[in-house]
């Protein structure tokens, strides 16, 4: 006979190795998307933005609009604003350059998703603020 006991005994590493597919999923998809882990966990700003958008040169534009306080009132709580004209957006994400960990946000948008973003961060000393938008084929950066 099975009792309660014996029954969460037998279930309960299945459902603890479940749960960490969770935790490792970003490694196990085959979509490039291994390199979203160690951006968020690099320490430079040069290397976080390698490891997601790798070493090809970004193109600089002014279709997108950040705005920031000019000067923040409290560090641990900066409002930032980011928006863009650019059409087809898959990838937006943001990096302070300064912090010491640089990739604030990364974004994957559906196709009709209008790119529009506002998000509170902490800033560790005063740093410029970069923004990676990635339409089809290309990668544009915006400071």
């Amino acid at each position: 006979m099975l009792t309660r006991r014996d029954f969460f005994n037998r279930i309960s590493a299945p459902v603890y190795l479940f749960s960490l597919l969770g935790h490792f999923s970003p490694f196990l998809s085959g979509d490039g998307q291994i390199g979203i882990g160690k951006a968020f966990h690099s320490r430079q700003y040069q290397k976080a933005l390698e490891s997601l958008f790798g070493s090809k040169v970004l193109e600089k534009t002014s279709n997108i609009k950040i705005q920031t306080p000019d000067v923040a009132e409290n560090g641990a709580s900066v409002p930032i604003t980011v928006s863009t004209s650019i059409k087809e957006v898959e990838t937006l994400s943001i990096f302070i350059e300064n912090n010491p960990l640089p990739l604030i946000a990364s974004y994957n948008l559906k196709q009709y998703a209008i790119p529009n973003f506002s998000v509170r961060v902490k800033i560790a000393k005063s740093s410029p603020i970069h923004v990676v938008v990635k339409p089809r084929g290309k990668k544009l950066l915006s400071s």
